[in-house]
């Protein structure tokens, strides 16, 4: 599976993939995305908003200093990685907080996390990356995050009401 890159537009050509930075016309293509991911994490307790999903796809779309990359197949996306990107609360500089990854299909997973991480090495105001995975996440996502040198910092604990 060859890969051919255009740096300057942040296009990755994979397979019959294209990975590039979203635009507002893949804003549903995003949410359906994400509503399709949060129907799988198993939180029976958790009920999805899908405006609020909308919203948040909307956000990392068209907010500046956020991003929304994407898989395209044939003009429907089938993979994405989403980060907000925010003022540290006590710390100087940012942090791009992952806020979704998902792909419908193996393959596109790795190119995807690549290229965005290659776009946060690209911005020296940005000093981290937070990916909180779900408890029910493929546990090839914890090992492909490994592999791009990621690790386990800081525990998270959570109670629903």
């Amino acid at each position: 599976m060859a890969q051919t890159h255009n740096r300057a537009a942040m296009v990755v050509e994979h397979a019959d993939v294209v990975i590039r930075r979203a635009a507002p016309a893949d804003i549903s293509g995003v949410a359906a995305l994400g509503i399709e991911a949060l129907e799988k994490n198993g939180y029976e307790e958790l009920v999805i908003d899908p405006a609020k999903v909308r919203e948040m796809a909307r956000l990392v779309v068209t907010g500046a200093g956020n991003y929304c990359l994407v898989a395209v197949r044939q003009g429907e996306v089938v993979g994405a990685v989403s980060a907000l990107v925010v003022e540290q609360m006590f710390y100087e500089r940012k942090v791009a907080n992952v806020i979704q990854f998902y792909s419908r299909e193996p393959g596109p997973g790795l190119a995807l996390l690549r290229t965005f991480l290659r776009w946060v090495r690209g911005r020296p105001a940005i000093k981290s990356v937070m990916f909180c995975l779900e408890v029910h996440a493929d546990p090839r996502v914890e090992k492909l995050l490994r592999l791009l040198g990621m690790k386990n910092e800081f525990p998270v604990m959570a109670k629903f009401y």
